[in-house]
């Protein structure tokens, strides 16, 4: 049926919405006395672009685990089998790599959870050599810290990382099972979960403080608020919608809502601020908007959502759901007019 129909009530003919269309509206807002706005609803994300292929070369990859999107658009992917991180604009071009297989400063063992500071600096999760490492914007070597053990500060194989907006750095120390926060200069400040995580791997901090964790073993997401007390926890372990089968990444954007990479399942799950399954998306395959054990996940400007599609070696990017188009309904003389007003491109 049109959008575009016209229900005039002072004559013989009427036209109307049939229910089937008005079930896809949702009613946002009432401009004016007989004047209302009406958009469409989406219910998931949709696929946009992919990037990368397998090898070693620029723009490909082997195995990439961990994603990253700075304020000025581009995207970093710790490129994890290849012991490096690569750097792309905002289309996907390959910009620059830096990184190689070793112990020394500047070289990974298997280059897994990434973070970009709000100064641009990039924040490296080395697990294999117990450390974080921190580049500045061109990926210059700054400095690292830790060291393998279980004491304040020492790591065993931390995989996921975060920057707040302090400065904060937060480490997910998966097999101590804990979380470990660090200030801007890799000085202890304090560890929590110990008694509550298992296995962690992924870690993001909401703008308002909160801290989310993708706790791997547990499959659950635990949210604690900025001192490190636990809040909430959803999910389980299962296929249905809110169960999780090894959830690695995650990630928050600015309104609140909770992105997880549902690993083991071949998916993203979205959840809004409380917890609750809002939709997935994503199944097991090749294709475009399907994956094979994903792994890292970051939200970006203009609503995309980065996917670090592991075992495909590729990238993936969906944009977020959004109204699809926008009615406008006026009363114009005796009758009741429908017209689209808007539609996204």
């Amino acid at each position: 049926m049109s959008l575009s129909k016209v229900i005039n009530h002072g004559g013989r003919e009427k036209r109307s919405l049939s229910k089937a269309l008005l079930k896809s509206f949702s009613l946002v807002t009432a401009t004016a006395i007989g004047c209302i706005s009406i958009a469409t609803s989406a219910t998931a994300a949709s696929f946009s672009f992919a990037f990368g292929s397998n090898g070693s070369g620029n723009g490909q990859f082997n195995n990439p685990f961990g994603i990253a999107v700075g304020s000025g658009g581009n995207i970093y992917v710790a490129d994890t089998a290849n012991d490096r991180i690569q750097v792309f604009n905002s289309n996907g071009v390959f910009q620059s790599t830096f990184g190689s297989k070793g112990t020394g400063n500047g070289q990974f063992q298997g280059s897994y959870g990434i973070a970009v500071g709000s100064g641009g600096n990039v924040y490296v999760a080395d697990p294999f050599n117990n450390r974080v490492q921190v580049f500045n914007p061109s990926g210059v070597f700054q400095f690292a810290f830790g060291s393998q053990g279980s004491g304040n500060g020492e790591f065993e194989n931390p995989y996921g990382i975060a920057v707040g907006s302090g400065g904060n750095i937060y480490v997910a120390d998966t097999f101590n099972s804990r979380i470990q926060v660090f200030n801007s200069n890799g000085g202890f400040q304090f560890d929590f979960g110990n008694l509550d995580l298992s296995m962690p791997q992924g870690i993001a901090v909401g703008s308002g403080g909160n801290i989310y964790v993708a706790d791997t073993a547990s499959n659950s997401v635990q949210v604690f608020d900025s001192g490190g007390t636990l809040l909430f926890t959803f999910g389980s372990f299962g296929t249905g919608n809110g169960e999780f089968f090894s959830p690695t990444g995650i990630t928050v954007d600015g309104g609140g809502k909770i992105y997880v990479a549902d690993t083991e399942n071949n998916r993203v799950q979205v959840f809004n601020p409380s917890g609750v399954f809002q939709y997935a998306f994503g199944s097991l395959g090749s294709g475009n908007g399907k994956f094979n054990r994903p792994s890292g996940i970051a939200v970006g400007g203009g609503g995309n959502i980065y996917v670090a599609d592991t075992f495909n070696n590729r990238i993936q990017v969906f944009r977020t759901p959004e109204p699809s188009s926008i009615i406008g309904l006026g009363i114009l003389g005796g009758g009741l007019v429908v017209r689209r007003l808007a539609k996204r491109g």
